[in-house]
């Protein structure tokens, strides 16, 4: 099941056109856009103790979600906020370029 923010962003970005394989691996790659712009925010606001922490987790555990969802929630309370921040940042910017090329 879809969520409501899955479902905004195959609507807002016209992917709804799309099958539903071509919208998962759509969502797929939207996700790790994002994922990438939450790790660079992260990076930011973490102290030097806090990156090499977290460097050490993503060596030793590069595929454990959970421990690293855990680390940062443990050191970035406002994590949902940023993440929130992000995602609507990029509907933004897609909505934006998918409306010029219309």
């Amino acid at each position: 099941m879809k969520t409501i923010l899955q479902k905004n962003i195959i609507k807002d970005l016209g992917l709804d056109k799309l099958s539903e394989k071509e919208q998962e691996e759509s969502l797929l790659s939207i996700g790790r856009i994002i994922f990438q712009s939450v790790l660079i925010r992260v990076m930011e606001e973490l102290d030097e103790a806090g990156k090499d922490e977290f460097e050490k987790i993503l060596e030793e555990k590069p595929n454990d979600e959970e421990a690293i969802l855990n680390f940062l929630r443990s050191k970035l309370p406002n994590l949902d906020e940023i993440v929130d921040e992000e995602v609507a940042k990029f509907k933004q910017e897609s909505v934006g370029f998918m409306n010029k090329i219309k």
